[in-house]
């Protein structure tokens, strides 16, 4: 691909009539994506799936029919139509005996018959490094020790499978920051994609006070995600606007501060509200402003360095001990 090759998402909801009832059904695929360069336009499908399924293969097919169906070309006299099928994948998200395909043979009253294969790509079968390039799946890797622990009858064992998860949560985030560097992700997206790491650990391991370690390791990488996307948005917002006021700066970056909570959904976090809501009462009095208010308090709240407080808001060390 290069600069001139547009890559579009597709609508993955599609209507159809249940063969049986007649009634109209929704059927929902995971990915559609096209690329098209120039005159050349790829269509692919993809889907993901935890266990070994070989419905699987019939499912891609009817999904590929419904998205050639929607393109489908009739013939200027009417005689043909022509269905550009999309190539079609399917990801296994957790250790699978399946071949490197699964397939579906037609075969037709002329006794030919032709062979829909669907290639399979399994996911925990690679390394962290081996899969910089799929990003979005990285979070999925701490599955690997999912069947180990479902047998491990002590608390030795799972202990053993703690420190072993631990390790790769190090590498998801390690493999996110150079995925980061080689610009192929954001801050944003990183800071998303650890967030969702988290939540996923929390409800696979979640039960397991073994694994308490193994929380907090993940915590302290989803912070610092956050954390470095806002203060990269605060950093971004103070360089556009270096001719405005002191006061017209501490709003925008407020604001950026604001929306960058909004998307990373950091802050909703109660006792963070909580904290500036009091601190807003106790500091309005000193005649500070809103924005300077609910960003130190949530630095504050963030464990920040008063130091570094200062720094982004400017207010005092006493103001800020203050909030």
């Amino acid at each position: 691909m290069d600069s001139t090759t547009k890559v579009e998402i597709m609508p993955t909801e599609f209507i159809k009539e249940n063969p049986k009832s007649g009634d109209l059904e929704k059927m929902v695929s995971d990915i559609v994506i096209t690329i098209a360069n120039g005159k050349q336009k790829d269509t692919y499908l993809i889907e993901a799936q935890i266990n070994d399924d070989i419905e699987m293969s019939l499912r891609i097919f009817n999904y590929s029919m419904l998205v050639a169906l929607d393109k489908r070309i009739i013939s200027d006299d009417g005689s043909c139509m022509l269905l550009d099928m999309p190539s079609p994948a399917i990801i296994y998200l957790e250790t699978s005996r399946t071949k490197d395909s699964i397939c579906i043979k037609i075969r037709f009253p002329n006794k030919k018959s032709i062979v829909y294969e669907v290639p399979a790509f399994k996911l925990l079968q690679h390394s962290v490094s081996k899969l910089e390039g799929m990003a979005l799946l990285l979070p999925f890797y701490i599955l690997k020790i999912r069947n180990d622990l479902k047998k491990a009858k002590d608390s030795c064992k799972r202990r053993e499978l703690s420190k072993e998860l631990e390790g790769y949560i190090v590498e998801i985030a390690e493999a996110l920051q150079r995925c980061k560097r080689n610009n192929y992700i954001t801050d944003r997206d990183v800071a998303i994609l650890l967030r969702r790491l988290s939540k996923l650990n929390k409800e696979l391991y979640g039960e397991y006070e073994e694994f308490t370690e193994v929380d907090m390791t993940l915590k302290q990488f989803v912070h610092t995600g956050v954390d470095e996307a806002i203060a990269k948005a605060v950093a971004a917002e103070r360089r556009k606007l270096k001719r405005f006021t002191d006061t017209g700066v501490d709003e925008a970056i407020a604001k950026a501060v604001a929306a960058e909570r909004r998307k990373l959904k950091r802050f909703t976090d109660t006792g963070v509200d909580e904290a500036i809501a009091k601190a807003e009462k106790r500091s309005l009095k000193q005649g500070l402003s809103q924005g300077l208010i609910k960003t130190a308090t949530a630095m504050k709240v963030g464990g920040e360095a008063v130091s570094k407080i200062m720094r982004y808001t400017g207010l005092s060390r006493q103001e800020i001990m203050g909030l």
